[in-house]
């Protein structure tokens, strides 16, 4: 599959599903993220997008995770301060579901009445 560009900063190759089955992110969702990341001035490696069923369920996805519905990402981040600023910057965006991990922070699009910060183990 070609990597093509599908914003300014981000391609297909990051934010569809990894096993091939064509599963992308929401419009809403590109549209914020591209947003923070002009707002960093910094690049922003995205791990994981969109998720099928089956991928999530191998990656260890919880069920009714926010990537099946194309509304969450996972960015790469190992510096504090860089983490720190995502985080400030991304509740500002309208991301209501702000995970942190060792190595990287999960951003989604989950309703207003469901806004939550958490931790991964």
């Amino acid at each position: 599959m070609a990597n093509k560009i599908i914003n300014t900063h981000f391609s297909d190759r990051e934010m569809d599903c990894h096993c091939g089955c064509q599963k992308t992110v929401s419009s809403e969702l590109l549209v914020r993220l591209e947003a923070l990341r002009r707002m960093l001035d910094r690049p922003l490696s995205v791990t994981s997008g969109a998720r099928c069923e089956t991928h999530n369920r191998e990656s260890g996805g919880k069920p009714g995770s926010w990537h099946l519905k194309g509304l969450a990402v996972d960015i790469s981040c190992v510096d504090s301060e860089f983490r720190g600023e995502i985080i400030r910057l991304a509740g500002m965006l309208g991301f209501n579901g702000i995970g942190v991990a060792k190595v990287f922070i999960h951003l989604d699009l989950r309703p207003e009445e469901e806004k939550r910060c958490f931790l991964y183990d």
